[in-house]
């Protein structure tokens, strides 16, 4: 049971992270190239802040953290660290298939982009999630 909510949480993140054929119905076509690593990560690089290189994160941060500030009431009002993780977890997932182009390389992405921009809403967060991480918060 200890390690059914971050499952449960990564599983909705992934789930978010699909791509457009899935939301069609359509499965890869036999005829399809398969698409490469290279491409996905020139998709990534494009996203990101081409003054600081491919290695930026591809979170903006204002954009984020505005999600972070609307999402700070509706956490603190679950009362639960657990409830507050899924609600968390579900927005984010939610947001994260708005902005397909700032997919994170790893959920640390979340916390730079937040500790740059809005320290406070992500404390407030992980205060409700009991997590000390927005990355250990998201499993």
């Amino acid at each position: 049971m200890k390690y059914a909510v971050p499952a449960t949480l990564l599983l909705l993140l992934l789930t978010a992270c699909g791509g457009k054929g899935a939301e069609a119905g359509a499965g890869p076509s036999a005829s399809a190239p398969a698409p490469d690593a290279s491409a996905s990560a020139s998709r990534s690089a494009s996203a990101a802040d081409p003054s600081r290189g491919g290695e930026a994160n591809p979170v903006d941060a204002a954009s984020f953290c505005a999600f972070l500030t609307d999402e700070r009431s509706k956490v603190e009002d679950v009362g639960s660290g657990v409830g507050a993780q899924a609600a968390l977890a579900i927005d984010l997932a939610t947001w994260l298939a708005d902005h397909p182009e700032q997919q994170p390389r790893t959920a640390a992405d979340f916390d730079a982009a937040a500790l740059e921009r809005c320290p406070e809403a992500r404390e407030s967060i992980l205060a409700a999630t009991d997590h000390d991480s927005l990355k250990e918060a998201l499993g």
